[in-house]
């Protein structure tokens, strides 16, 4: 809020809005404003409400807005919120290492297959299925990292399958 002094009267007032060389302003704690000259004021100061900052209100914004790391196995135990995602199944893999791998498909046929597949084999397998060479896919998709290019290489081969059995 900016308070000045208005010079015809000796009283400080609140200043609404400025706009060239007029300012309209209104008593402290009314509702009726006036347009003046801007001449009319001075001592224009800025008054903030500053709001008193405790070592409370500090600690209880942290831990709102903390994350927390949950282990793998106790997010969602490995399912999808039916409401985020209706259409997808999310599962977990072992790996070779023995580490656990979680992901997300749509759980058809083509992810069923896909999801045992290396990115290689992905790659040899959306060839085969669209007719574009592996260089070319790799090409279109160099640019993207190996869980997209899983998913555009899977859309592939989705569109590749329903062309030919619409054909």
């Amino acid at each position: 809020m900016k308070i000045a002094t208005r010079t015809a009267t000796k009283t400080q007032v609140e200043i609404v809005a400025v706009n060239g060389g007029w300012t309209t302003i209104r008593a402290i704690g009314q509702v009726q404003t006036l347009k003046v000259r801007n001449g009319e004021l001075t001592g224009h100061t800025e008054i903030t409400k500053a709001t008193p900052v405790t070592a409370e209100l500090v600690i209880a914004k942290a831990r709102a807005t903390a994350r927390v790391k949950m282990d793998i196995n106790e997010r969602k135990n490995g399912k999808v919120d039916p409401l985020y995602l209706p259409q997808y199944t999310a599962y977990a893999i072992q790996l070779a290492d023995g580490t656990k791998k979680r992901s997300i498909d749509k759980g058809d046929g083509v992810a069923l297959t896909l999801r045992k597949l290396t990115l290689d084999a992905v790659y040899a397998t959306a060839s085969s299925a669209t007719g574009i060479s592996q260089v070319g896919l790799r090409d279109r998709f160099a640019h993207l990292n190996p869980g997209m290019q899983r998913m555009n290489l899977g859309n592939m081969i989705r569109k590749a399958l329903k062309e030919s059995a619409n054909a």
